[in-house]
């Protein structure tokens, strides 16, 4: 009865924010080596990894390195940790219950068989109304049979419609049910495209970085309209068949009452009377099943058009969204550090202000309008911001070797505020306002170096609130690193988000860097369910 477009569009919005969006990160660089290592570098990253995790890095690198650049930098993390894909496409692939059909398709097939059901229905009414022609004391032994058996016959039939009916009920609370999950939930990516050029020192380190990333949530949202309207079914199916079921009783009461006046009762004219009365009932049960019809939010769901004719409304309109906030941020950065004596000891302090070039996207359509969600789209709701922001961070090294290093970073010190305004959409002609926030994020870190080894922890001080409909993060982070002859490097990580239950990541990743190249991958995916989350990095560096 209803089109699969709330379904379809579901799908195809979740495939699209796995290939094309990306969601709100917090502090989480997506750099091969960091990433290999569970995200870890406020205090272990290399010299030129340090504008990305803490400008201080800059002057705590070691003293033979001199200068280095990595282009490209890209990596790509794609989230869905409230399994919205694997339960949209559950609802089209999976089997429902001990049924050889998925549970959107055995909808489909209970709605479709009630709908020849009616039609069957409809036809015995009117078999049978066409029967009472006359006034039933006027007619016939052998007519009254006819009538009592098409009575019967209409009883059977509404049997086996009221059987389908409990199906229906159920089948439809377990969609409406498995849709509201749906929009309780969505999916996320993060997409970076990096580039850094570095020259560390203890006394004036500086670098130049670029970095674009795209941010952005995108979900579902199954309206109450609509649930409403997809119950209103069962409950129209239902209401009609008690309304028949009715009619039917009256019209057997009405027979035992002429069989009764038919034969030569003691008191002819009550027999009469109640023949009269009963009849009056079959009248107005017979005009309550002509003028019956299931109203929901101004739409008839099910109606009759007064002659017994019923009709179905398989095509209703829908008011549920699929709703994309989006947010690209460029910038272009200079690092600058310096290691200050404080009171004998040897402290870092870095900053980098940077120039921003920020857009958002806030994309909302009908998911009835079964209109590909595509990058055309969100282009067209595209709003341009510039503006300037400011990261900063201390490191300090300590130990016989200096193996110890604690790091603090504040990235954007300049909490930011962006209203997205969608595109127009819906027959009100609607228009829904965003405001996307970019707050100030804090992270510390400890590491422990040696000449074949890192290890190092990082933690958030703080909630970090999403862009959009994601989940808050707040990671905390481990990881290692062991270098090989300085020709080979392995590494590991573990990262948790404290703000939210099963959002654990195991990382691994490799290095090359013969001769000062440095090829580096790495890869991280949760340990449970590496569908929630998965993600990717790769750079090219040159070292000397």
């Amino acid at each position: 009865m209803i089109k699969r477009s709330l379904l379809s569009a579901s799908i195809t919005l979740a495939a699209l924010a796995l290939v094309q969006q990306a969601s709100a990160a917090p502090l989480l660089p997506i750099d091969a080596r960091g990433l290999a290592m569970g995200g870890t570098g406020v205090a272990s990253a290399k010299l030129a990894h340090a504008p990305q995790y803490n400008p201080a890095l800059l002057s705590t690198a070691n003293d033979e390195d001199d200068f280095a650049i990595i282009f490209p930098q890209f990596g790509i993390i794609a989230a869905d940790e409230d399994e919205f894909i694997d339960t949209a496409q559950g609802l089209t692939e999976d089997d429902y219950k001990n049924f050889d059909e998925s549970l959107i398709d055995h909808f489909t097939t209970i709605t479709e068989d009630l709908a020849d059901e009616l039609d069957l229905l409809e036809t015995q009414i009117t078999n049978l109304d066409n029967l009472a022609t006359a006034d039933f004391k006027d007619l016939s032994t052998s007519e009254i049979n006819a009538i009592s058996a098409q009575t019967t016959s209409l009883e059977a039939s509404l049997g086996d419609f009221t059987s389908g009916t409990a199906d229906l009920k159920s089948t439809t609370f377990d969609l409406t049910s498995e849709f509201s999950n749906l929009s309780a939930s969505g999916v996320r990516v993060n997409a970076g495209l990096n580039a850094t050029i570095a020259i560390p020192s203890k006394s004036f380190g500086a670098a130049i970085s670029f970095n674009n990333n795209v941010m952005a949530s995108g979900r579902t949202i199954f309206s109450e309209e609509d649930q409403a309207l997809i119950n209103a079914y069962a409950e129209g199916v239902d209401e009609y068949s008690n309304l028949t079921q009715e009619y039917v009783s009256a019209t057997n009461e009405l027979i035992d009452s002429v069989a009764a006046f038919q034969n030569s009762p003691s008191n002819p004219a009550a027999a009469e009377a109640i023949v009269d009365l009963n009849q009056e009932a079959v009248d107005a049960k017979k005009a309550e099943l002509d003028a019956y019809e299931k109203l929901v939010n101004g739409q008839a769901i099910i109606s009759t058009d007064g002659s017994g004719g019923i009709t179905v409304n398989e095509e209703p309109d829908l008011t549920s969204l699929a709703h994309v906030i989006a947010i690209a941020i460029s910038e272009l950065g200079i690092t600058l550090s310096h290691s200050f004596d404080i009171a004998g000891h040897d402290i870092a302090i870095g900053i980098t202000p940077k120039m921003q070039i920020i857009k958002t996207f806030n994309y909302v359509t009908l998911l009835e309008n079964d209109e590909d969600i595509d990058e055309e789209a969100l282009k067209e709701t595209e709003q341009d911001f510039s503006d300037f922001n400011l990261d900063a961070g201390i490191a300090y090294q300590f130990g016989g070797s200096k193996q110890w290093q604690v790091g603090l970073v504040a990235k954007n010190l300049l909490s930011k505020e962006y209203e997205a305004e969608s595109n127009v959409y819906g027959p009100d002609l609607e228009v829904q306002k965003t405001t996307i926030s970019l707050d100030t994020q804090f992270r510390s870190g400890i590491s422990h170096t040696t000449d074949w080894s890192v290890v190092a922890i990082d933690v958030d001080l703080m909630e970090n609130d999403p862009v959009a409909f994601e989940a808050p993060t707040q990671y905390a982070s481990i990881g290692a690193e062991l270098d090989l002859f300085d020709l080979f490097q392995l590494r590991g990580g573990y990262r948790t988000n404290l703000s939210v239950d099963d959002a654990s990541m195991v990382s691994a990743g490799l290095g090359f860097s013969p001769f000062g190249v440095h090829v580096d991958l790495a890869a991280m995916a949760n340990p449970s369910d590496p569908e929630k989350e998965l993600g990717v990095a790769m750079e090219l560096g040159f070292y000397f």
